[in-house]
């Protein structure tokens, strides 16, 4: 089931010019089981199983990055890139945990430099830069006094969020994409809200045609554009909105937020925000996926998306960066130790192909990734 959003033009927020979205989103947050079929919104899909070998072992998958002859994921437990061919075989890794060059204690985010054909690591144990070709061997690093969380590359820019800054501060600092100084630093205007710990999963800052971005408990899209930040959408829940008398006071401590369960009732974060062929895709908290198309200035809102060939539901939108801003990633909402059950019992139409996969995993075998190309 899907709901449509119709948008209107209004004046702009902090002076810029903005286009104000209304919301009908009744299922949104949804338990139920309805989900959009995944062909109503992709034009194709694709299964990977990945290669579980000791140098591949993934805890999680947090981001993708596609090319034509290959795919990386990032597993932001385990702090490592792997790479692997179309089909899912095992290629090679940046997994580098030390205290030297080129070593890192632990990975905050990494994104990679299509112009440059570059992986770009941001370590926050010891605070760096780190850069990998094409093939995972080490370039070079560059060190920071800053403290960030996420960032994305705007060409000859990195966009990144500051994890220091506080409620009200601004956050958002550009740096030179230089592989030998950060030091021209500028403070882009736009304050952090910060009401509590909640933080949407994948990305709050991600790359496509342009960076797009949002803050959190917040319900505006924002682009970066030649060191500016352009407010684009700002978009009405309705009834998922964040009530504005939850707004005010300070900040809450983690037990008084999970206490309170915002994230399970409202809108508090939008994230993965990618533009393609004239539509913005991205999640919502960590149940909903939006598609607005910026032609029509409609919005439809999907509490759940059903694989067609495989019969299994995701949900789980990751964060995709790919040179044509044409792919999508997604985990399925069933977990891995469930998937033999799910296929047996309630997938039943399932393709044999995937009857058959799914029948030989193991449950320690690395996670499914589900990647559609849009229209």
């Amino acid at each position: 089931m899907s709901c449509v959003i119709g948008c209107h033009a209004k004046g702009g927020e902090d002076g810029a010019s903005v286009s104000f979205v209304h919301a009908d989103v009744r299922d949104l947050f949804s338990d139920s089981d309805r989900s959009q079929p995944d062909t109503s919104i992709f034009s194709k899909s694709r299964v990977i199983f990945f290669e579980t070998t000791e140098g591949a072992l993934l805890g999680d998958i947090s981001k993708v990055f596609v090319f034509e002859d290959r795919i990386a994921v990032y597993d932001d437990r385990s702090w490592k890139i792997c790479v692997f061919d179309t089909v899912g075989r095992f290629l090679f890794s940046i997994d580098r945990k030390g205290r030297g060059p080129g070593e890192y204690i632990k990975i905050r985010d990494c994104c990679f430099d299509y112009d440059r054909r570059q992986f770009v690591v941001y370590s926050d144990v010891p605070s760096k830069f780190m850069r990998f070709d094409y093939n995972g061997k080490f370039i070079g690093e560059v060190l920071t006094d800053e403290l960030f969380f996420q960032f994305a590359i705007a060409k000859d820019r990195l966009i990144c969020m500051d994890m220091r800054a506080q409620n009200g501060d601004d956050f958002l600092v550009e740096l030179p994409n230089d592989d030998r100084s950060l030091r021209q630093k500028k403070v882009l205007d736009l304050p952090l809200i910060d009401l509590g710990p909640f933080y949407p999963p994948g990305a709050l800052i991600q790359t496509s045609t342009k960076p797009y971005f949002a803050r959190r408990f917040a319900n505006t899209i924002y682009q970066y554009d030649e060191g500016a930040v352009v407010p684009r959408y700002r978009i009405d829940f309705g009834k998922y909105n964040l009530p504005e008398s939850l707004q005010k006071g300070d900040r809450l401590s983690d037990q008084e937020y999970l206490q309170r369960g915002w994230d399970r009732d409202y809108v508090t974060g939008l994230a993965n925000i990618k533009e393609s062929s004239g539509k913005l895709y991205f999640s919502v908290n960590n149940r909903g996926f939006c598609v607005l198309d910026t032609r029509t200035n409609e919005v439809k809102a999907f509490p759940m998306i059903l694989d067609t060939q495989t019969q299994i539901p995701c949900n789980g939108m990751l964060p995709t960066q790919d040179i044509g801003n044409k792919y999508i990633a997604f985990l399925p909402s069933v977990n891995q130790v469930s998937l033999k059950i799910y296929v047996e019992h309630v997938a039943k139409g399932a393709a044999p192909w995937f009857k058959e996969k799914i029948e030989r995993m193991k449950e320690d075998d690395n996670p499914i990734l589900f990647l559609y190309e849009v229209r």
